[in-house]
């Protein structure tokens, strides 16, 4: 069973998220700081990480540099999902090397699809 960390500060959101994935039979882990998102990262070894860019204390931007600079969790895929649906985070999220973007509001459905394409990616690799 896959197991995906959602990081995400907002409880709706979070919930959403959460019950999406749960939904497909996933094994969901949550954490709602950068910090606590990293520590379970490093202790859990998620399949999928869902990250929000607006975290309280350290950013979802530098949650993501942390991710890929650890050997442990470097080749985690990493979906992320913002408010800040502008060009200028897209192009920021493929220069710090996130797998995919989702613009909130997001449609459940693109969020089933992108995490399911990037599992079925990280399985035949």
């Amino acid at each position: 069973m896959p197991r995906v960390l959602v990081i995400e500060d907002a409880p709706a959101t979070q919930r959403l998220i959460e019950m999406t994935l749960m939904l497909e039979g996933w094994d969901v882990l949550v954490a709602t700081t950068g910090e606590a998102g990293l520590e379970v990262a490093e202790s859990d070894s998620p399949d999928l990480v869902v990250l929000d860019i607006a975290l309280p204390n350290m950013d979802g931007w530098q949650v993501l540099k942390t991710l890929r600079d650890s050997p442990a969790t470097a080749s985690i895929p990493v979906i992320v999902v913002t408010a800040h649906d502008t060009a200028e985070s897209k192009s920021r999220a493929d220069i710090a090397t996130a797998e995919a973007f989702l613009g909130k509001p997001f449609d459940v459905e693109a969020l089933r699809r992108l995490a399911k394409s990037q599992l079925l990616q990280m399985k035949a690799s």
